[in-house]
């Protein structure tokens, strides 16, 4: 009779758990992903755009890293035929244990951000290029049925240039810093499958460049 309520009980803990549940708060440190992108920026005449993003981590011995290619479709303000934004971003960090569910840490990042427009009535482009470097911090948390990445950081522009095609073209250089946090949460699909959906906001410093706004969901696969 023992017997039999052991095996009931952990056959109901089996079922109510989500299935691939992991309470680990690094299962998902260890992950390549692909994600459906929806950003708008939130400055006067902002557009909205949709785009295609791809990311990893790593983490290995208390010690991260994170890699991200973001490309969208469309200029980033309205009153433009065509455009894109692309976007690669890296971080690195090492992640301190506050609790068996929460790790939190410094780290270093890099950006790079390149935002292109055009209107073809005109016969007018412009683009503005911004590198930023700095960092910020990390924390990663697993929670009841679903883990959670978060940030927040701060890159100073190292070297920025904006150019405008006009009569005679311009190219000059334009720094921007960038305020930037974001949070991703992660749900299990099935062994080493998750679903995650995020919010990121990017709020950079200088007038010329976009405060945006992002929203993704993806598919994550954990090794």
């Amino acid at each position: 009779m023992i017997q039999k309520k052991i095996w009931l009980t952990a056959l109901t803990l089996n079922l109510t758990l989500p299935l691939g549940a992991d309470a680990s708060v690094y299962s998902v440190m260890n992950q390549v992903g692909v994600a459906a992108n929806l950003q708008g920026a939130t400055d006067h005449y902002g557009n909205t755009t949709g785009g295609l993003g791809l990311r990893a981590s790593l983490y290995n011995g208390s010690f991260f890293g994170t890699a991200k290619y973001r490309h969208e479709f469309g200029a980033t303000y309205q009153g433009y035929t065509g455009g894109n934004t692309n976007t690669i971003g890296l971080k690195f960090g090492y992640l301190f244990n506050a609790s068996n569910i929460l790790a939190v840490g410094p780290y270093v990042g890099y950006e790079y951000n390149h935002f292109a427009q055009s209107n073809h009535f005109f016969n007018y482009h412009s683009s503005l290029s911004t590198n930023g470097l700095g960092g910020g911090l990390y924390a990663a948390a697993a929670l009841p049925g679903v883990n959670v990445t978060g940030y927040i950081g701060y890159l100073g522009s190292f070297a920025g240039t904006h150019y405008i095609s006009k009569l005679a073209p311009a190219t000059f250089n334009d720094a921007s810093n960038l305020l930037q946090m974001g949070v991703n949460a992660y749900y299990p699909l099935m062994a080493n499958v998750s679903l995650y959906v995020g919010l990121h906001d990017d709020d950079f410093t200088h007038s010329g460049a976009p405060n945006i706004l992002r929203g993704t969901v993806g598919l994550g696969i954990q090794f």
